[in-house]
């Protein structure tokens, strides 16, 4: 599940809440209404029963008051009365209970074994029983006084009435009435109908609810399985090793991973409906062609300037897009940066050169080496045993040999440069190695006035290098720099290790006039050198050594900060850790 908001389950449960709210609205609701319709269907009840009561003693009243009345008289009329459906049943009882008249049968316990006594205070007791089959019925006793309170006054005759009714029902006498309440039992049915019904409905709803909670539920749980599976795309996308995009029939950009960003110079906030026609040459590069006609290009090469204006090379393949008919509705381009290629085929050219160039010089020299030891040696016996007499003729004698040196160093440095360097490695203190190096150069810097400094930043004990190697490279640099500087110049040859990536950082700068940027690539090839007197030799063997110790070289000119000048600087992989490890 992901973490951000969820805004669809808040209607969910807002859903899922009312129907609760609802759910126990109708239970209350259908309570309180079957109670108060339970209350309204007794007193109704009640009062039918009272005026069951009434009329009965309205018409034993009423035969009373007749000279033809007949003890059996209210019998017939409790048996009359009692046919009515509503009616159980009618019983006239005397004080012990027991029945002077009736109609009907008392269903279960007879009225006379719950009845209380009726009194003046309290005339009518009732109560709502449940039957066996399910039924209600309601029972009713009141005391039975076909009298007026003041029937003594009313009239002649009076008195004999009561004496006949007391005749045949001595007092005290009571009426209990049985009271069918089938109808109420038929509307609480319906009301309990009704709130099922409406029960359901509402869990109907309750359930409509949590299915569709549910269904957020797991929309969000793909949503966040899809947003997972995106990213991770998005990730694998944007670390590939070229730059990948795609674009639509108009050449809009619609995706592009972080290299190819980067390579177009592109800003990543604002990609998406950026214009690729405005980067890229559509026609150069066949994106054009493939949009037209919806065909692919592979591994066409062209020429990129990137917003620093540099140029890079880039390799583009292009595949459309296809549409549903016949059409091209895009296309998916990879760029490529072939800068290290270009660097690995320029390196393999130059080893493929230098190692024709190490096989002619290895030859040569051993032919030359021979024939000028004894050249030099015939002109060494001239100048110091025939020519003693003549000075000039010395003199010449002494240029020969001093010429003689210079092709054999040429040749040593054929020799160096042709054979294989094997790298002695052995712990290695380079500050003294820097001191050693200024000492060898120190009498010919002093001869031009040239200022040479030197400095060694952090510990630089024990690392692990070929001390004879980089101090033949370092000659090399120092020499350069000497015949680069004008007199009274000033040369820095500089040690340190960076703490970043534990690299050993070895430069050499100069104030001299600089290298122009044509000649940068190629003041490392063999036998290239602006200066009359060089064999072009030196910095060749100098990034030789460099590669030897797995390192790099670097040419800054000017150096950063200064007006003129050059900074050549060695980069060798020589930690502490790693020297440390390979010492013990």
């Amino acid at each position: 599940m992901p973490r951000t908001s969820k805004a669809l389950y808040g209607p969910a449960f807002a859903i899922i809440g009312v129907v609760a709210l609802m759910l126990v609205f109708i239970v209350v609701s259908t309570h309180r209404n079957m109670n108060r319709d339970r209350d309204r269907a007794v007193a109704a009840v009640h009062r039918q029963g009272l005026f069951l009561f009434d009329a009965l003693e309205a018409v034993t009243r009423a035969e009373l008051m007749r000279e033809t009345w007949r003890h059996g008289t209210v019998g017939p009329l409790l048996t009359e009365i009692g046919r009515n459906a509503d009616i159980a049943y009618l019983y006239l009882m005397n004080g012990e209970g027991t029945a002077l008249e009736s109609a009907g049968a008392h269903p279960g316990e007879p009225p006379a074994r719950w009845r209380p006594n009726p009194t003046a205070a309290e005339p009518v007791a009732a109560r709502l029983r449940t039957m066996p089959d399910g039924s209600a019925l309601y029972e009713m006793v009141r005391r039975f006084t076909p009298f007026p309170p003041h029937w003594d006054s009313t009239g002649a005759g009076c008195g004999a009435c009561r004496e006949r009714f007391e005749s045949r029902f001595p007092s005290p006498v009571s009426l209990a009435a049985g009271l069918r309440m089938d109808y109420f039992k038929t509307a609480r049915r319906s009301d309990i109908r009704h709130a099922v019904v409406m029960a359901g409905i509402v869990v109907a709803l309750g359930a409509g609810a949590l299915f569709f909670l549910f269904v957020i539920f797991k929309y969000y749980s793909v949503e966040g399985t899809l947003k997972e599976t995106r990213d991770y795309m998005q990730l694998v996308v944007d670390n590939m090793a070229d730059g990948l995009l795609s674009i639509d029939i108009q050449g809009r950009i619609v995706s592009c991973n972080l290299l190819g960003m980067n390579l177009l110079g592109l800003d990543k906030g604002a990609v998406r409906g950026v214009d690729l026609a405005h980067h890229i040459d559509f026609k150069d590069s066949g994106i054009g062609d493939t949009l037209a006609g919806c065909g692919p290009v592979m591994d066409r090469e062209i020429q990129h300037r990137n917003a620093t204006g540099e140029t890079i090379p880039l390799g583009v393949s292009v595949t459309p897009i296809p549409d549903e008919g016949h059409g091209c509705r895009g296309a998916v381009i990879v760029l490529r940066d072939l800068r290290e290629i270009k660097w690995l085929e320029e390196k393999l050219r130059r080893s493929e050169k230098l190692a024709a160039i190490g096989e002619l010089a290895a030859g040569v020299a051993h032919e030359i080496r021979n024939p000028l030891s004894a050249i030099r040696g015939f002109a060494q016996f001239l100048e110091n045993n025939v020519l003693k007499e003549r000075p000039t003729e010395q003199e010449y004698a002494r240029i020969m040999v001093t010429e003689i040196d210079r092709i054999n160093r040429v040749v040593t440095d054929l020799l160096t440069f042709s054979r294989p360097l094997e790298t002695v490695e052995a712990p290695t203190d380079v500050a003294a190695l820097l001191d050693h190096v200024v000492r060898l150069v120190s009498a010919d810097a002093r001869s031009k006035d040239v200022t040479l400094r030197q400095s060694a930043t952090g510990d630089l004990s024990g690392l692990r290098l070929d001390g004879n190697q980089m101090t033949h490279a370092l000659l090399n640099l120092l020499l350069n720099a000497q015949q680069a500087v004008e007199d009274g110049g000033t040369i820095e040859l500089d040690a340190r290790r960076e703490p970043a990536d534990g690299q050993l950082r070895i430069s050499v700068t100069d104030d001299g006039p600089g290298i122009p940027a044509a000649e940068r690539k190629r003041i490392f090839n063999p036998f290239y050198t602006t200066r009359k007197k060089g064999t072009g030799l030196g910095l060749a063997i100098v990034q030789k050594i460099t590669e030897n110790h797995h390192g790099d070289i670097r040419v800054e000119s000017p150096p950063p900060g200064r007006p003129r000048g050059c900074r050549i600087t060695l980069s060798l992989p020589a930690s502490p850790d790693s020297a440390d490890k390979e010492t013990s």
